[in-house]
């Protein structure tokens, strides 16, 4: 894992589904972190354990797993604060559509310069997803959790 501090991804969940491990989303994502069944069934079985979407550690333990591998998609040096917001965007949106922003915009590395070009790609709901993240930064704000230190 990222030596990300946890309490980013308890702000993702509290985004995601205000801790409600039964939540469904309109689309159909369930569980504490609104895990698309497909996705879902993507997850190793070394952290599902025969588990299903509904029980609440192993969304979690999910949740941590695939936004780590979100974050480790941005291998590009970039601010730390930068890869997971990217993670993030990822998260909500898909990492082509982020990729494909990034691409329309001119190959950036900063997330505030690739984002800006997500509506192009996404249309109206790269609102969703620019919201998703800043939403996320203030609740991890009002965790208490600093600014990560870039390398």
């Amino acid at each position: 894992m990222p030596q990300i501090d946890w309490r980013w991804l308890k702000a993702q969940c509290w985004q995601e589904s205000r801790f409600n491990p039964k939540a469904v989303s309109p689309v159909g994502a369930g569980g504490v972190c609104q895990f698309m069944p497909g996705t879902f069934d993507g997850v190793p079985e070394s952290v599902k354990q025969g588990r299903d979407v509904w029980d609440a550690r192993t969304n979690i333990e999910a949740g941590a797993w695939y936004m780590n591998t979100r974050y480790n998609f941005w291998t590009s040096p970039r601010p730390q604060l930068d890869r997971i917001w990217l993670a993030q965007a990822c998260y909500n949106a898909g990492c082509g559509h982020v990729l494909n922003a990034q691409k329309a915009c001119g190959n950036p590395s900063g997330y505030n310069d690739i984002i800006k070009c997500l509506p192009q790609i996404t249309g109206k709901h790269s609102k969703e997803t620019i919201s998703y993240v800043i939403l996320i930064d203030g609740f991890r704000k009002e965790l208490g959790v600093p600014d990560p230190i870039s390398y």
